[in-house]
């Protein structure tokens, strides 16, 4: 994690792919580079990829930064899995109210995006990406 990648692409994929949103993490008290923060990323990949499935890394052009980076994406083929998915993101970021998370994704070909903080933990924002889900599921 740590990726810069902003990169998702769902709105050429087929209605029945799951909705795939790119993840990336940070925090206030840690650089990006520090062991004991990739030990901590390193523990969230862990618990989503136990709890949810479907957590991989892509490799991602970005634009206006020379390479690749990659970038974390998290694919969420149910709302089952999504409610899975935002109780393991809540608890992590309740564990230390320095980290963040972003969640990007792309809808119609627009790409959407929000941060959720450990000492702000956005219910709202959480809500919406659920109606999100579930119109997706519905199709």
């Amino acid at each position: 994690m740590g990726a810069h990648g902003r990169r998702v692409d769902n709105g050429s994929m087929p209605e029945d792919a799951p909705l795939e949103l790119t993840l990336r993490t940070g925090s206030e008290r840690f650089d990006t580079d520090d062991d004991a923060w990739l030990a901590q990323e390193a523990d969230l990949l862990n618990e989503l990829r136990g709890e949810v499935g479907g957590v991989r890394r892509d490799m991602t052009a970005v634009p206006g930064e020379k390479g690749l980076v990659e970038a974390v994406i998290l694919a969420l083929g149910s709302a089952g899995a999504f409610k899975a998915a935002a109780q393991v993101l809540s608890r992590w970021l309740s564990r230390d109210r320095t980290r963040r998370i972003e969640l990007a994704w792309t809808v119609d070909g627009r790409e959407e995006k929000f941060v959720l903080t450990g000492d702000n933990i956005d219910a709202s924002a959480l809500d919406r990406l659920a109606d999100l889900v579930r119109v997706r599921m519905e199709r």
